[in-house]
C-alpha cells in the first residue's frame, strides 16, 4: 500500500475530530468544506476505512479513526515540536557553539561574553577547547569547532583571520631582580638576563621571541615552561625573568613577583577569530561571533593593558595575518 498522507490530511482530520463536524473545522482551518470533504476522502480511500460516522447532530469517530487521531495527534505534536525548535536555532537561540580558544582567552575573555550572551540564549549549549596557537587553528582547520581565538595563526590559506583585540607584553620579575626597583623596562635591559621562556608551541613563546628577534636582544640562561603557574612559579623564586601578555597576568595572580612596563618599543599581541569561510556555521555561532567583533561597544570588561579593537574588523587571511607582523615602530604587532 503506498503512503500518500500528508500533514495537510492529517491536520484537516484532527481538526474535523475536534470541533465535532466539517463546518466550523473548515472555519478553522480556512479553506472551503467541499475541500475539506475530499481531503478527509482522500485518506479514507487511502486507508480503506471509514473514519467518521454522521448523526443528525454531529460527525463521530469510527473505531479506525480513533485509533488514527491517536496516531495523528503524536504526529502532529512531534513535528510541531520539532520545527519549533528548528526555528529556534535559526534565529540563534538553541543549538551548540563550539570554539577554541587561548587559555588565556578561554578562561580571562571569553566568559563574561558567554555570559551576557547566555543571558537572551540560555538553551544554547556551549563548548569551548582551550590549547595552543597552533592547536586552535588545528581544530578550526580540521573542521571540530565552529571557530577559533588565537594569536599568531600558522598560515592556513583557506581561514580567514580578523583582529578583535590586543593586549601589550610586560616584565614580569621576582621582589628581589634589580628590575624592581626601576619605573619601567626595556627591551634592551632584557639583555643577558636568565631568562623564563614558555613552551616554543605557545603563542606567548612566538610573541616573545619575535620581539626578541627584532630588537635583537640575546637573553642568559632559558628556563622552558608548558604551564603559566609554572612560569609564575619560577619568576617568583627568581629563576629568571619573562615576558608575559597582559591578559595572561590574571591566571599568575598567586606568584609573588612584580610586573614591570616594557617599552622601547611597546609591543602588542594581536587577538584573532580564525574561522572557515566556506563552512556554515550555526546562527547561535554568528551571533557570539558578532559580539566579539563588538566588544568595545558592548563594553565587555577585560583586564588592564587589554583592549578591544574597531567594531568593523578587516578580514584578512591567517597568511596575511601573520605576514603583516614583521614591522617595528613605537607600538609593535607580534
Amino acid at each position: 500500500m503506498s503512503n500518500n498522507i500528508t500533514l495537510r490530511h492529517l491536520r484537516a482530520f484532527v481538526a474535523i475530530a475536534d470541533f465535532g463536524g466539517y463546518t466550523a473545522a473548515a472555519r478553522s482551518l480556512n479553506i472551503a468544506q467541499s475541500a475539506l470533504s475530499r481531503t478527509i476522502m482522500e485518506i479514507e480511500e487511502e486507508l480503506d476505512t471509514r473514519l467518521f460516522e454522521r448523526t443528525t447532530r454531529r460527525v463521530v469517530l469510527t473505531a479506525s479513526g480513533e485509533q488514527l487521531l491517536m496516531n495523528a495527534r503524536r504526529v502532529l505534536e512531534e513535528f510541531d515540536s520539532a520545527l519549533s525548535r528548528f526555528h529556534l536555532y535559526q534565529n540563534g537561540l538553541d543549538g551548540i557553539v563550539s570554539l577554541a580558544a587561548l587559555s588565556s582567552v578561554a578562561s580571562i575573555m571569553l566568559p563574561t561574553v558567554i555570559s551576557e550572551f547566555r543571558k537572551t540564549r540560555p538553551n544554547v549549549r556551549m563548548s569551548v577547547k582551550d590549547g595552543f596557537a597552533n592547536e586552535v587553528v588545528r581544530y578550526v582547520s580540521d573542521g571540530h569547532v565552529d571557530f577559533g581565538i588565537t594569536s599568531f595563526p600558522k598560515a592556513k590559506e583557506h581561514l580567514v583571520c580578523e583582529q578583535i583585540a590586543a593586549d601589550i607584553l610586560v616584565c614580569i620579575c621576582s621582589k628581589s631582580h634589580r628590575f624592581a626597583g626601576m619605573e619601567m623596562v626595556s627591551w634592551n635591559d632584557l639583555t643577558g638576563e636568565d631568562f623564563v621562556a614558555f613552551d616554543p608551541m605557545s603563542s606567548i613563546r612566538i610573541s616573545v621571541d619575535r620581539a626578541l628577534q627584532i630588537a635583537e636582544i640575546q637573553t642568559g640562561t632559558i628556563t622552558e615552561a608548558r604551564d603559566i603557574g609554572t612560569v609564575a612559579g619560577l619568576v617568583s623564586a627568581d629563576i629568571g625573568v619573562s615576558v608575559v601578555p597582559s591578559l595572561v597576568l590574571p591566571m599568575m595572580q598567586f606568584g609573588d613577583f612584580i610586573q614591570k612596563r616594557l617599552v622601547n618599543p611597546l609591543v602588542e599581541r594581536e587577538i584573532c577569530l580564525v574561522y572557515d569561510p566556506q563552512t556554515t556555521r550555526p546562527p547561535a555561532a554568528e551571533i557570539l561571533m558578532d559580539m566579539l567583533r563588538q566588544g568595545a561597544r558592548h563594553g565587555f570588561p577585560i583586564p588592564n593593558g587589554t583592549r578591544w579593537v574597531n567594531d568593523d574588523p578587516t578580514p584578512i587571511s591567517a597568511k596575511q595575518c601573520r605576514n603583516r607582523r614583521n614591522s617595528v615602530g613605537t607600538s609593535t604587532p607580534v
